[in-house]
């Protein structure tokens, strides 16, 4: 990732002079990729501009990295219009529907450690399971964790037509930052990488005819939540959050923001709700009680599930399994049933 990063610096620095703006910010790359010491693209060349000239240049400044082995270029001709001042200015588009997307649902969280991905990754595949056409979008882009619960880390999206090609797993269109780096590398970036990314996940990539794109945000309101408001419309919100009322302080934050953004909330499901002992059946309350039941009624919230302490949903995770998968005589697998009922009733 470091590398990415280095190369991506190192483009910002080619400009295009009678345009004065640099390759990056005109949107003449695309597709960059670094493999061990290779790096590759695809450049497009303004309508002027000396493409033998602009692509050496590139080479150069690139080479500039002393690791730098080998660079592939593919150039394009492009026009890039003059920008427009004034009344000639184009107003902002504004959120964009997905083609062949009917809904996309958020799952959301004012704070990490709810649960949010587990909540996820088992109302995609419950969906699924109700003959829905699901795709999941891992856009916990500092924290994805997507490709261990479904079990396909190392599998990297192949490429059709410049587009990203999902990971396919339980009939899940998949797709997560995590498949395109090494487990330990952490990403470091700003908001604008952030909505560049977001940018590319959600309208460069096949995705093809879905019922319900997943997107499972980050803990919080940061940049992440703020870019994927302004790109997509978003179409419901399913908020998670833990019994005790110190998590119930930061999910009405989360609320809040997609109230005034003017996003229906769907509901609240409530994690880690309590612990049944498999032994004798007693139900303990860990974090508390009546904490979603609480939210729900100061802000009109309904109660989609209570999801309980259970063992099954680490084990399944960490095998690349999602509790949803373990059979409907599973009271988890149950549950998370109930819960996409309900996340379809709200569109029908």
């Amino acid at each position: 990732m470091a590398k990415l990063q280095d190369v991506f610096n190192k483009l910002k620095e080619v400009k295009i002079e009678k345009l004065d703006k640099d390759i990056v910010s005109l949107g003449l790359v695309r597709d960059l990729a670094v493999e061990g010491n290779v790096v590759s693209f695809s450049l497009k060349v303004p309508l002027g501009e000396d493409p033998i000239a602009l692509e050496k240049r590139t080479i150069e400044k690139i080479k500039e990295l002393d690791w730098v082995e080998k660079v592939d270029i593919k150039v394009e001709k492009h026009r890039v219009e003059t920008p427009k001042f004034g009344k000639e200015a184009e107003k902002p588009k504004g959120p964009q529907k997905i083609e062949g997307i009917k809904y996309i649902v958020v799952v959301a969280s004012g704070k990490g450690g709810v649960g949010k991905s587990t909540v996820a990754a088992n109302l995609a595949l419950s969906l699924a399971q109700k003959g829905k056409k699901v795709g999941l979008f891992d856009g916990d882009i500092y924290g994805p964790s997507i490709p261990k619960m479904f079990g396909i880390e190392g599998l990297v999206p192949r490429v059709q037509d410049n587009k990203m090609v999902p990971v396919e797993r339980f009939g899940i269109k998949l797709l997560s930052i995590g498949l395109m780096l090494e487990e330990d590398t952490p990403v470091i970036w700003r908001g604008p990488l952030v909505h560049k990314a977001y940018q590319q996940f959600f309208f460069d990539t096949l995705w093809g005819e879905l019922d319900f794109l997943v997107v499972d945000f980050p803990p919080g309101t940061g940049d992440a939540q703020i870019s994927a408001l302004q790109l997509v419309k978003i179409d419901g919100a399913v908020i998670v959050t833990t019994p005790q009322d110190v998590a119930l302080i930061d999910v009405k934050k989360a609320t809040n923001m997609f109230v005034k953004m003017q996003v229906p909330v769907i509901g609240v499901v409530e994690n880690m709700s309590y612990f049944k002992c498999p032994k004798c059946g007693e139900i303990t309350r860990i974090f508390g009680q009546g904490g979603a039941e609480k939210l729900g009624k100061e802000m009109g919230l309904p109660l989609l599930g209570q999801i309980p302490i259970d063992p099954d949903i680490v084990q399944q995770g960490d095998v690349g399994m999602p509790a949803a998968a373990m059979g409907m005589e599973h009271p988890v697998a149950v549950e998370f049933m109930k819960i996409a009922e309900k996340v379809i009733s709200a569109f029908e």
